[in-house]
């Protein structure tokens, strides 16, 4: 997935199926999910709140994803400001390139401690059979683990809580005590009344990180004495600055080329970020409940392109947004011509087998042939010869029991519709 617009990228995996199966056997095998909850114990201290252990979702919530957003902003940004009554400075950083850089080997340590997981480095534990594991999804890889399920995210944690019980325990021995940190998985906010404690735990939590082959992000670090304003995100207080223009589900634009317009403006100042999303599902909401559109489609859809070329977060919005406006065209001549049209603007963005797979979900009837790349989108437009896994290391019986291509689900992939609704792009209810 582009990260960014340009060329940084995220890979998201779809691990093996069968390594994914004998991992997940393993860490809940009754004697190591007690181990595990034993150690997460351990992890726990009174000086720092983790937000980010994988939760279940709440009955009140369309989604997971919703539940985990509602959970960040009441324990982190909430929290954050309620922390102002209590400490005069905060800290915010986080880790570069988390996932990616978690050395595999690092597990083992968190969970058995270092000093111990090297000592003993034959020992079959827990922690070594999921390094195992990981390195085999990795093709034998000791640098990072996958990204994309909430089992890694669960794994990742582990490495983290290590980290959080190393820098508690270095801390106490040295006496710094008027401290708090919340975490949210690598996103890191410090706050204390003390200029010089705050450098030194950060110090000391760049030396912690070090040591678990991580390091801090300079580039997002801040210092701020505004404890309240630095715990709102830039992009929710451009919003609040700007929240007459929207009043409740009304809006006072006279136009969508106007609403977009502005929504494009808004995507250059504050990319990828959450508040616009948030603008993207009212436009998309007016758009839907829009009668006969008087407006230019073409120009609509141009302007929704451009949105998305500098925010790869937003790339499913957009896409539904394209659909409900391809699928207002007269005929299918018109709608293949801007399809192809806006396929070959994206295709000039790196890294985008994403993007190519909600654009699949859109053009998958036309009879034009877009050229996607994406080894997933050749697999539902039945192509042959595709390999996700490698699977050579299964016997027989088990590697033509999963052929890769019973991924694609037909009668599924025949009611693909192209329109993308609202129901299916949402995180929360709008």
């Amino acid at each position: 997935m582009n990260k960014d617009g340009r060329y940084a990228y995220r890979p998201l995996q779809l691990a093996n199926p069968y390594l994914y199966y004998f991992l997940v056997r393993e860490i809940t095998k009754t004697p190591n999910w007690n181990f595990l909850k034993s150690r997460f114990k351990e992890f726990e201290n009174e000086n720092c709140e983790v937000v980010s252990i994988p939760l279940v979702k709440d009955a009140k919530d369309k989604s997971l994803m919703a539940t985990t957003i509602k959970s960040w902003w009441e324990h982190i940004e909430q929290r954050s400001i309620e922390l102002s009554l209590e400490y005069k400075y905060i800290f915010i950083t986080d880790i570069t390139n988390c996932y990616g850089a978690i050395y595999t080997h690092s597990i083992s340590w968190a969970l058995h401690g270092m000093p111990y997981a090297k000592e003993h480095r034959e020992e079959k534990n827990l922690g070594k059979s999921i390094d195992t594991y990981i390195m085999g999804m990795q093709y034998g890889q000791t640098n990072g683990i996958p990204q994309g399920s909430v089992l890694f995210d669960f794994i990742a944690e582990i490495v983290l809580g290590y980290a959080d019980l190393l820098l508690y325990e270095d801390l106490q021995n040295s006496h710094i005590e008027d401290y708090k940190i919340l975490r949210y998985r690598d996103d890191y906010r410090i706050f204390s009344n003390s200029k010089e404690d705050i450098e030194k735990i950060v110090m000391k939590l760049q030396s912690i990180l070090a040591t678990l082959n991580l390091q801090i992000n300079s580039s997002k670090t801040k210092l701020s004495e505004d404890v309240v304003e630095a715990s709102i995100k830039e992009d929710k207080l451009y919003y609040i600055a700007n929240v007459p223009i929207y009043k409740g589900d009304d809006t006072v634009f006279n136009t969508l080329q106007q609403e977009l317009l502005f929504i494009l403006q808004f995507s250059k100042k504050h990319p990828n970020s959450g508040t616009l999303s948030k603008l993207l599902n009212k436009f998309l909401k007016r758009l839907i409940a829009e009668g006969k559109l008087e407006e230019d489609i073409n120009v609509l859809s141009a302007i929704s392109v451009e949105i998305a070329m500098n925010s790869p977060k937003i790339y499913n919005l957009v896409v539904s947004i394209l659909s409900h406006l391809i699928t207002r065209l007269r005929s299918t001549a018109e709608q293949e011509k801007i399809a192809k049209n806006i396929c070959h603007k994206f295709s000039r963005l790196p890294n985008i087998g994403y993007l190519q797979i909600w654009m699949q979900r859109i053009t998958y009837k036309m009879d034009t042939i877009m050229g996607y790349t994406e080894p997933i989108c050749k697999i539902v437009n039945n192509e042959p010869n595709v390999s996700i896994w490698n699977n050579e290391w299964l016997k027989d019986e088990l590697v033509t029991g999963f052929p890769t291509y019973s991924i694609r689900t037909n009668w599924l992939v025949d009611l693909f519709t192209p329109t993308v609704d609202i129901d299916e792009i949402s995180v929360f209810d709008y």
